[in-house]
C-alpha cells in the first residue's frame, strides 16, 4: 500500500500541464511503495512518476470488448513480486480506443475492485476530465470509492460496488449509500431479502426516464447497440443473432431497427405491419404476422420482456445503462468541435479520433432497401444522411486541426477517407486542396480540382466567382 493507508481506488481528475498540482496530490507515495504507470502517451509519463511504464497492450487495455479477467491476469504478471507494496497509475485515456467507452469505465471499475480486494495494489485512476463525454463521466463519478486532488484523498459518496451497481435492488443499493455515508446505518437492511421481489413489476413502464441521472442506472444485462455500418447488438458480450427456428431474420433485424428509432413512444401495429409486409392486403394476415414477427423478436433478444405492447403500439424495452454508437458518436462530434474552438488540439484530435471509430458506415447499412422506407414513411434515409453529413464534417474538422499541427499526411488521409463518401462535397474538397497546398503539391491540387468538377457536374464558368475557384486560383498558384 501506499505511504497513506487510506489510498485503495482513487479517481484524479488531473491537469498534466499542472506539474505542481500533480506533485501535490502523489506527494503521500514514498520511496517505499512501488509505482507503476499505465499509458501509452509520453506526456503522461513525463508527468508522473519515473518508474517504467507499462503499454496498454502489456495491460489488455487494447480491446473493443474488454474482458475483465484478462485485464486482472495481465497486471498481475505485471505487479510480480510486489503484490501489497504497490500503486499502480493508469492514464484513462485508453477508454478512448474502445468502441462502448462507457461500458469499458464499467469493467474497469470490476477490475480495480478486484484488485484492491486482493490486495495486490492500490491504484489511482487519471483522467484528463475536460476530454470525458457526460456519460464518462458520469461512469467515471461512481466508479471509484475515492476522489484524489492536490488538497488530499477524499471518500466518494456515490461509489458502489460493482455487485449492488450491477444487479441489485434500490433497497440494497440506498442501504449501502446510506451506511457510506452515515457509518452508524452500516449494514442497514431496508427490505427483508425474502420479501425483494414483492409487489415488483406493476409500475408502468411508460413512467421510467431513461435519461436521467442516475448514480446506479445501469445493468448487467444491458444492450450495446452499434447500428453505424453493420447491425450488430451485444447483450453481456454476447452478440444477438436475428436468425431463430421460425423466424426471418432481415424482417427480425428490421423491426428492431424500426423499434429502435420509433424511441419511448414506440410504434404503432399498423405501420410496421405495412413497412414489413407492404403487399399483403389481408389485415387479419398482417395482423397475425406481426405477432409472430415479435415474438421471433423476444426470442432473438432472450426476454419476453424486451418488446413491450401497449394498446396498439410496440416498443422496445432496453435495461437500464444500455448504449447506441449514435449516441456516443454525436457526443464526440461535438465534444471534439469544442476542445477544437477552446485550442486543444491534443484533446481534440483524442476524442475526434474515438468518434471516427464509431462511424463504421452508414446507418443500418446491412438492413434490406425493402425496409428502409415505405409509402406512409421514411423512417431510415433522412437519418442515414444526416449522419453521413456529420461524419463527413468530422473528418474535415480532424484534417483542419491536423493541418494546423502540421500533421499533413494523416489529414490528407481523413480527406481521402471523407471524399471516399461524398467525392463532389465542395467543403472537403476545398479542405483537400488545403492540404495539398502545405505538403508543396501544386499539380496535385489541379488534379483535386478537376475530380470535382467531374464529380460534381459542373462547369468552370459556373465556379468563376466562387469561394472554392478563388481558393484554387489562390493556392495552385
Amino acid at each position: 500500500m501506499s505511504a497513506d493507508k487510506n489510498l485503495r481506488d482513487a479517481a484524479f481528475f488531473a491537469d498534466l500541464s499542472d506539474s505542481k498540482g500533480i506533485a501535490t496530490a502523489l506527494s503521500s507515495l514514498d520511496g517505499e511503495s512501488v509505482v507503476l504507470k499505465v499509458s501509452d502517451s509520453p506526456a503522461f509519463l513525463d508527468a508522473l512518476y519515473p518508474e517504467a511504464p507499462i503499454s496498454f497492450s502489456q495491460a489488455a487495455l487494447n480491446s473493443d470488448l474488454l474482458d475483465s479477467q484478462s485485464i486482472v491476469d495481465a497486471l498481475g504478471v505485471l505487479l510480480g513480486g510486489h503484490s501489497g507494496n504497490a500503486v499502480l497509475i493508469v492514464d484513462m485515456a485508453w477508454c478512448f480506443n474502445a468502441l462502448d467507452a462507457e461500458n469499458a469505465l464499467e469493467t474497469w471499475g470490476g477490475v480495480v475492485e478486484q484488485l484492491v480486494e486482493s490486495g495486490s495494489c492500490s491504484v489511482i485512476s487519471v483522467y484528463n476530465h475536460t476530454h470525458l463525454l457526460e456519460t464518462q463521466m458520469q461512469v467515471a463519478l461512481r466508479g471509484h470509492r475515492q476522489f484524489l486532488a492536490p488538497s488530499g484523498v477524499y471518500e466518494n459518496p456515490f461509489w458502489l460496488p460493482t455487485r449492488l451497481r450491477l444487479s441489485a435492488g434500490a433497497d440494497e443499493q440506498l442501504a449501502f449509500l446510506l451506511g457510506r455515508v452515515v457509518p452508524d446505518h452500516a449494514g442497514l437492511q431496508i427490505l427483508d431479502p425474502d420479501d425483494r421481489g414483492y409487489a415488483r413489476g406493476s409500475s408502468p413502464m411508460w413512467l421510467d426516464n431513461s435519461h436521467k441521472i442516475d448514480l446506479a442506472d445501469r445493468t448487467a444485462d444491458r444492450w450495446q447497440i452499434r447500428c453505424l455500418g453493420r447491425l450488430r447488438v451485444y447483450q453481456s458480450g454476447r452478440l444477438v443473432e436475428w436468425t431463430t427456428p421460425g423466424g426471418a431474420a432481415h424482417k427480425t433485424r428490421a423491426l428492431f431497427c424500426y423499434l429502435l428509432l420509433s424511441g419511448e413512444s414506440g410504434a404503432q401495429a399498423d405501420r410496421i405491419g405495412e413497412l414489413i409486409w407492404p403487399d399483403q392486403a389481408d389485415e387479419t394476415r398482417k395482423r397475425a404476422r406481426l405477432h409472430h414477427a415479435i415474438a421471433m423478436l423476444r426470442k432473438a433478444l432472450g426476454d419476453k420482456s424486451s418488446v413491450l405492447r401497449e394498446g396498439e403500439y410496440y416498443r422496445l424495452n432496453a435495461p437500464q445503462g444500455s448504449w447506441t454508437d449514435i449516441s456516443a458518436f454525436e457526443q464526440g462530434c461535438r465534444r471534439g468541435l469544442a476542445l477544437a474552438k477552446q485550442d486543444d488540439p491534443t484533446g481534440a484530435l483524442r476524442i475526434y479520433r474515438a468518434a471516427e471509430r464509431q462511424y463504421q458506415g452508414d446507418l443500418f447499412e446491412d438492413l434490406p432497401i425493402e425496409y428502409t422506407h415505405n409509402d406512409l414513411e421514411d423512417w431510415c434515409r433522412p437519418r442515414r444522411r444526416w449522419l453521413c453529413q456529420m461524419a463527413l464534417k468530422l473528418l474535415r474538422d480532424m484534417s483542419t486541426v491536423l493541418r494546423s499541427e502540421g500533421l499533413a499526411d494523416e489529414a490528407l488521409e481523413k480527406c481521402h477517407k471523407a471524399l471516399s463518401i461524398d467525392m463532389a462535397n465542395e467543403s472537403t474538397n476545398m479542405e483537400t486542396m488545403r492540404v495539398l497546398h502545405l505538403q508543396g503539391r501544386f499539380e496535385a491540387i489541379d488534379r483535386q480540382y478537376e475530380q470535382f468538377l467531374a464529380a460534381s457536374d459542373q462547369r468552370q464558368a459556373d465556379l468563376q466567382n466562387t469561394a472554392f475557384y478563388k481558393l484554387y486560383k489562390r493556392l495552385a498558384s
